[in-house]
């Protein structure tokens, strides 16, 4: 037989059929979604512009880096993610489509949220926090942080239904929304949670700080500094995971799409819900405090 003879075999596949358990069309939806993470990259670019060109005023240096060290991986995995949403805007084959979209959905995710957080490290940066800025951005990081998880765990149970034509076991469902659920408790339990308390300060002081200034800089420059750079090493890690994953679905041939194994999509299912979850938990923990 010819490779000729076997590619006739192929019948494409848009989602446009509503059959198997398939009732959302990821090929439709993937060019809009393409061009909405391309904007929200094109915000964080601005961001970094105008952290990297405009002087901050006093005391505003170290909250002005803290913020680019949010903006900077949430730039590339915006990017990231809009360039395999586009690779899914020329899908034939559904199944493949739905899995290329769930690991480009985690990182929009998780990046949507650390965009916020970064932005909110702008305020203190910039002198704007006269009149609650901060708490009010705290507010929204708290209120997104949970949308996100919420889609994210939606996601998941939805690929599961998708791609298993809606014999998903009960147990996996329930793990599905029990971990979302979870996820949740722990992102409210983290913005709550109040610092550690500020220890003494210490003999001889770090340059140009009073003992007056001590708390603040022991808050800001210490533990919130550490938090942001563990916070953008998750999101590296996980968008680079994440897209690793999704770059490599998309070179897998159609032929092995007929049907997947319940298994590797627990697995899969499993994985796009912890990885965005943990990422979007360093970076509430990461967030300024008023």
């Amino acid at each position: 037989m010819t490779f000729l003879e076997a590619s006739t075999h192929f019948t494409p596949d848009t989602c446009n059929l509503g059959t198997d358990g398939i009732d959302w069309s990821a090929i439709a939806s993937a060019e809009a979604m393409s061009a909405f993470c391309g904007i929200m990259a094109g915000f964080v670019l601005a961001g970094l512009v105008t952290v990297i060109g405009q002087k901050n005023p006093a005391g505003g240096d170290g909250h002005a880096s803290r913020g680019l060290k949010l903006f900077l991986p949430c730039f590339i995995g915006l990017a990231t993610a809009s360039y395999l949403y586009a690779l899914t805007a020329g899908e034939l084959v559904c199944p493949r489509a739905i899995t290329e979209q769930l690991f480009s959905g985690a990182i929009l995710a998780a990046d949507a949220l650390i965009v916020v957080v970064a932005l909110a490290w702008l305020l203190p940066a910039y002198d704007r926090n006269q009149h609650g800025e901060v708490r009010f951005f705290r507010g929204l990081i708290l209120f997104a942080a949970q949308f996100s998880m919420l889609m994210v765990t939606v996601s998941s149970d939805g690929f599961n239904n998708s791609v298993l034509e809606r014999h998903v076991n009960g147990l996996a469902t329930g793990l599905v929304y029990g971990g979302g659920v979870a996820f949740m408790g722990v992102i409210l339990f983290v913005w709550l949670k109040r610092l550690p308390q500020t220890p003494p300060p210490p003999t001889p002081l770090p340059n140009g700080v009073t003992a007056a200034g001590w708390p603040e800089h022991w808050r800001d420059e210490i533990v919130l500094n550490r938090r942001v750079q563990t916070a953008a090493k998750t999101s590296v890690t996980v968008g680079g995971v994440l897209a690793v994953a999704g770059g490599c679905v998309v070179g897998i041939a159609w032929n092995h799409w007929t049907s997947m194994a319940p298994t590797l999509a627990y697995t899969l299912s499993g994985v796009t819900l912890v990885l965005p979850g943990l990422a979007i938990i360093t970076a509430v923990r990461s967030a300024p405090r008023a």
